[in-house]
């Protein structure tokens, strides 16, 4: 069993950089069980709105950072293979940023935080 960690942007990432390693492409089929992505996140309390400073966040002892994970396994990591071999057009799995953005909308991360956790590259 080897494990390691590497820079991408989100999970899939990590099958083109295992590539641009060297890794044949059928070693990254037959070897890889799982990936997973993650980024560390400064939380903020969706009641006060602060990072947990009130006496009401001070009794529920809110942390003051969270992980937040993307992980492929399974059918979706199968299918990030055949999205990466350009069988397929998209992965149909939860990304970071879809996470992110939920945690957004309930208030645990401030939004300006998005362009910092996620890359988007854009399209001309």
């Amino acid at each position: 069993l080897i494990l390691t960690t590497m820079h991408t942007r989100d999970a899939k990432g990590a099958i083109y950089r295992l590539l641009e390693f060297g890794v044949s492409w059928i070693e990254v089929e037959q070897t890889l069980i799982a990936i997973t992505a993650q980024r560390l996140v400064e939380l903020h309390c969706p009641s006060c709105g602060s990072s947990g400073c009130t006496p009401e966040c001070m009794v529920q002892k809110r942390a003051k950072r969270a992980s937040v994970y993307e992980l492929l396994y399974g059918k979706e990591l199968i299918e990030a293979l055949k999205a990466a071999k350009g069988e397929t057009h998209q992965a149909g799995y939860r990304q970071l940023k879809h996470e992110i953005s939920k945690a957004i909308a309930f208030g645990y991360i401030e939004a300006e935080e998005y362009e910092r956790l996620v890359y988007e590259h854009e399209t001309k």
